[in-house]
């Protein structure tokens, strides 16, 4: 290849992808729809190739442009990425996802204590399953996760550290009119409030929570907010699949109880993942230590 695409052109093909059309693309990156046309034709005359068929709807990548789609977002995100370390030399950021254990128990001491003695780290914390957040991961756009790892979801392509396995459980509040129920079969009609997961440990949680089927007036939400399920099992009396670790959590232990029912719900693995051609910032490999230490604390304290 003689000539190697230019930034502003992979920029304009990310824009174009992002918001459906050149038009679109165009005003959203604050240029004229001729400029970015042009952008784009000379980016397909150095690539050789056809990226784009344009419409009267819009624009959509050709086989040849979804080949080279993740490429080029991982070319951009690892430059933006450089870029971003160097103007935050002074003070790193780090950003990082987990699903609703490390959020509700873990990760807020250890950022508590991380920021006291990083007073100038930037951290953003994205709430969310593996399965909902493994792209962001692959194309760079967060540092690692801790989280429940699954054998469905492959991690070839990442380095894996296991950190934990946690006990599930049925969780309500102790005053739930359900909290004595000892079956399964017995909260068919209940109210649930369950992590959203396209694959993974979460993903056929219905099936393993309803083996007798639903009631008429069951109901149930999905989502990764902790801030949300607390307030439903609090307020609503919603139940909740989680780990009994969340019954000893300060200020849930005397409000939440275990509903006991006979049948197991099964354990979730822990792990600590980030991408193996990945390069950790200094921050991020600081945080990553502090997490892994503050598991190794928790584990020995679950020994004694």
């Amino acid at each position: 290849m003689k000539e190697l695409p230019k930034i502003h052109q992979l920029k304009n093909l990310r824009a174009i992808i992002q918001y459906g059309s050149i038009r679109a693309a165009s005003q959203a990156m604050h240029q004229t729809q001729p400029a970015m046309t042009r952008s784009i034709q000379e980016l397909e005359k150095i690539l050789g190739v056809s990226l784009l068929i344009r419409g009267v709807r819009g624009a959509v990548l050709t086989e040849v442009g979804r080949t080279f789609e993740p490429r080029m977002n991982m070319v951009l995100n690892e430059l933006e990425w450089a870029v971003d370390e160097l103007q935050h030399a002074s003070q790193g950021s780090v950003t990082f996802g987990c699903s609703h254990l490390p959020a509700f128990g873990v990760i807020p001491a250890v950022i508590k204590t991380f920021q006291q003695r990083y007073t100038t780290a930037r951290i953003t914390v994205v709430e969310g399953q593996l399965s909902e957040l493994l792209a962001s991961l692959r194309i760079g756009r967060m540092d690692f996760f801790v989280g429940v790892i699954s054998p469905d979801i492959s991690l070839h392509d990442f380095i894996e550290e296991h950190l934990a396995v946690a006990r599930f459980c049925v969780i309500a509040r102790k005053e739930h009119p359900l909290i004595n129920c000892t079956s399964l079969r017995q909260l068919r009609g209940a109210k649930w409030y369950l992590p959203r997961a396209s694959a993974g440990y979460f993903s056929d949680m219905e099936k393993l929570i309803f083996p007798y089927g639903k009631d008429p007036t069951c109901s149930g939400l999905f989502g990764d907010s902790t801030t949300v399920a607390e307030q439903l099992i609090l307020n609503e009396d919603y139940l909740f699949v989680g780990p009994q670790a969340m019954l000893t959590i300060p200020h849930l232990k005397d409000i939440l109880r275990q509903i006991p029912i006979k049948e197991k719900i099964p354990n979730g693995s822990y792990s600590l993942i980030y991408r193996q051609q990945q390069t950790l910032t200094p921050i991020a490999g600081l945080l990553i230590n502090e997490i892994r230490a503050a598991y190794i604390e928790l584990m020995a304290r679950e020994v004694k």
